[in-house]
C-alpha cells in the first residue's frame, strides 16, 4: 500500500513548456490525499516559488526545496542543510553580473539580473551583511563562480546553455531530504512512491519501492526507475487504478 508519494515539480508535476500545474495533476493529489495518503513535492525551486504555483495545496502537503536543502510543511522548516555564511562571499563581488541569494521566502540580490530573469520576493542588497535569513541556494547569472578547494558547496544546475549556474550546500541531496522525511513518519522505503524525470531525481528513487521515470529526458533516471509514464497523469493512472 503507498502512504507517501513523492513528486518532482518542473517536467513531471509541470511538464516542460508549460507554466501551470494542471487541474487534473491537483485531482489526483488531492485524491490520494484523501485515501490518507501523505504527498511531497521534490524540487530544485524555493518554497516561495513552489507554493506559488500551488496555492491549493500550500497547508497540506509537504515541500522538499532547493534540492533537497530543506522541506517545509504548513509554513514550518522541519529540515534543512543551509549555506555557511563564509561560503557566500565566494560570490563577491558581483561586478560581472547578478547574483542572487535564495532564502525559503526572500530572494536577496546583488548586482544586476539579465533581462527576462524571473524571480519572486526581490530584496535587492548591496552586500553580504544585509541577508538577514539563511540561504539554502545560490544562482550566479555570470556564470560558473571559482569556488575554494575547501567550500560546503555543490553545483545543482550548470544553466545549459544560458549564464546562470546555481550552487547549493554540498551535503544535500533529494534522497537525503526523503531519508529525513520517512523517518519523521515512521515510513519506509517500501511504503513510497516516488515519481520524477531528470538525474537529480535519482537519490530520490533510491529510497521508494516504487518508481516512475517520466518521459525520455534523462536514460540514467530510467535506468533505476520500476516504471515509465509519458506524462505524470499516466504514472497517476497506473499507481492509483
Amino acid at each position: 500500500m503507498v502512504k507517501l508519494l513523492v513528486i518532482d515539480f518542473d517536467g513531471t508535476l509541470m511538464p516542460y513548456g508549460t507554466c501551470a500545474v494542471s487541474e487534473k495533476a491537483i485531482e489526483y493529489i488531492e485524491s490520494a490525499m484523501k485515501k490518507g495518503i501523505t504527498v511531497a513535492v521534490s524540487s530544485g525551486r524555493t518554497y516561495s516559488e513552489l507554493i506559488g504555483f500551488l496555492p491549493q495545496l500550500k497547508d497540506k502537503i509537504y515541500f522538499i526545496c532547493s534540492d533537497g536543502a530543506y522541506y517545509i510543511k504548513n509554513g514550518k522548516t522541519l529540515y534543512e542543510r543551509a549555506i555557511a555564511l563564509s561560503d557566500l562571499s565566494s560570490f563577491v563581488p558581483a561586478d560581472n553580473g547578478g547574483v542572487v541569494f535564495h532564502g525559503a521566502y526572500k530572494n536577496y540580490v546583488l548586482g544586476e539580473m539579465p533581462m527576462g530573469a524571473e524571480i519572486p520576493n526581490i530584496t535587492r542588497i548591496s552586500r553580504i551583511g544585509e541577508i538577514k535569513e539563511k540561504i539554502f541556494k545560490i544562482t550566479s547569472y555570470r556564470g560558473s563562480v571559482r569556488l575554494p578547494v575547501y567550500c560546503g558547496l555543490r553545483t545543482h544546475w550548470d544553466g545549459g546553455e544560458t549564464e546562470s549556474v546555481q550552487y547549493v550546500n554540498r551535503f544535500c541531496d533529494k534522497g537525503a531530504a526523503l531519508s529525513d522525511l520517512q523517518m519523521r513518519l515512521m515510513l519506509t522505503k517500501f511504503d513510497t512512491v516516488c515519481i520524477g524525470d531528470s538525474v537529480n531525481d535519482i537519490a530520490m528513487m533510491h529510497n521508494a519501492k516504487r518508481s516512475f521515470c517520466i518521459g525520455e529526458r534523462s536514460k540514467e533516471l530510467a535506468s533505476v526507475c520500476t516504471d515509465k509514464a509519458a506524462r505524470i497523469e499516466d504514472a497517476f493512472e497506473i499507481i492509483f487504478n
